[in-house]
C-alpha cells in the first residue's frame, strides 16, 4: 500500500512568525483594550456611571463631568488619564498598528509605546508621553510633547522633539520650545485627581477555608524567667578512704593511717 505524502506551500515569513509564535492578530470591536479607574462622581462609560476595575473594549465611548477624572491602565503597558469634561472613544486604526484615541473636546494625558490620537483639527502617531488639549474650531488645540517622539500629521505634517508644543492656531500652526516652568504647568490639571488602587484580583473557583492556626495562651511577659538557684550538695561524710583509694589508685601500704597504729615512716 502506498502512502500519498503532500506538502502545502507555506511563505517563509509566516512560518518564522508561527515558529517564534508571534503571529499579530488583529483588534477587533469588543476586545478589552485595558482597565478603567475613576476619581470623582462623574464618570461614564457607554453613557453609564463606570466604577473602578471596569473592563473598557474597542468601540466602546468614554466621558468625564465636572470635577471628575478617569484613567485607563491598558493591557498591554501605558495608560490614559482624561480631565474633567473629555469625551472619547476607542478604535483601531489598522493603517497604523494602533490604537486610536478620538477626542471630539477635552485635554488628555497619554503615556504608551505606541498610541494614535485624532481630534476635530488634529491627528498624530506617537511612542512617548504627550498633553493633548483638543477644541472644536476655530478654538487651537495643543499637543505638548514631554517624553519620546510625535508624529502630526493634520493640520501638518511635523515631528515633535520633548519639550516642543504645537498650537494650531489659525492656517500656519505654531511650534515653540516651553521651558521646564512651563512643561509642569501644562500637567499641573493631574494633580487635582486621586485615583484608589484597585484590588487584587481573585482566582476563579470556589474558595479554599484554612481555619486559623492558634497558639496556646501563654502569662504576660514580664521578662526573662529567673533561673533557678542550683540546689547545694549534701555534706559528704567521711569514707574512711584516701581520696586516691576512691578514684582507684593504688597506695602503698605504708602510707595507710590506721587509727590504731601510727604511720610508718
Amino acid at each position: 500500500m502506498k502512502m500519498t505524502v503532500r506538502f502545502f506551500a507555506v511563505p517563509v515569513f509566516l512560518m518564522s512568525q508561527l515558529l517564534a509564535g508571534c503571529v499579530p492578530v488583529t483588534p477587533k470591536a469588543g476586545d478589552v483594550i485595558g482597565v478603567l479607574r475613576v476619581s470623582g462622581p462623574n464618570v461614564w462609560l457607554n453613557d453609564a456611571p463606570a466604577g473602578d476595575g471596569a473592563p473598557v473594549r474597542l468601540g466602546n465611548s468614554l466621558a468625564t463631568g465636572a470635577g471628575s477624572s478617569a484613567l485607563l491602565e491598558f493591557r498591554d503597558g501605558g495608560h490614559l488619564q482624561l480631565d474633567q469634561n473629555t469625551d472619547p472613544i476607542f478604535e483601531w486604526l489598522e493603517q497604523s498598528k494602533c490604537i486610536l484615541v478620538r477626542i471630539f473636546k477635552g485635554q488628555a494625558f497619554l503615556d504608551k509605546g505606541r498610541a494614535c490620537i485624532e481630534g476635530p483639527n488634529i491627528s498624530l502617531v506617537l511612542n512617548s508621553e504627550v498633553n493633548v488639549l483638543v477644541q472644536q474650531p476655530p478654538a487651537p488645540s495643543r499637543v505638548t510633547l514631554l517624553k519620546g517622539s510625535a508624529e502630526v500629521t493634520v493640520p501638518v505634517r511635523v515631528k515633535l522633539v520633548p519639550g516642543e508644543q504645537l498650537v494650531t492656531e489659525g492656517r500656519r500652526p505654531a511650534v515653540r520650545t516651553l521651558s521646564a516652568a512651563e512643561l509642569r504647568s501644562v500637567v499641573d490639571w493631574r494633580r487635582e485627581y486621586r485615583f484608589r488602587p484597585l484590588p487584587v484580583p481573585q482566582p476563579e473557583g470556589p474558595g479554599i477555608f484554612f481555619p486559623p492556626r492558634t497558639r496556646p495562651s501563654r502569662p504576660r511577659d514580664t521578662g526573662p524567667e529567673p533561673k533557678p538557684k542550683p540546689e547545694p550538695a549534701p555534706p559528704s561524710e567521711p569514707s574512711g578512704k584516701s581520696p586516691m583509694l576512691e578514684r582507684g589508685m593504688r597506695v602503698p601500704p605504708e602510707l595507710i593511717r590506721r587509727d590504731s597504729e601510727p604511720v610508718i615512716r
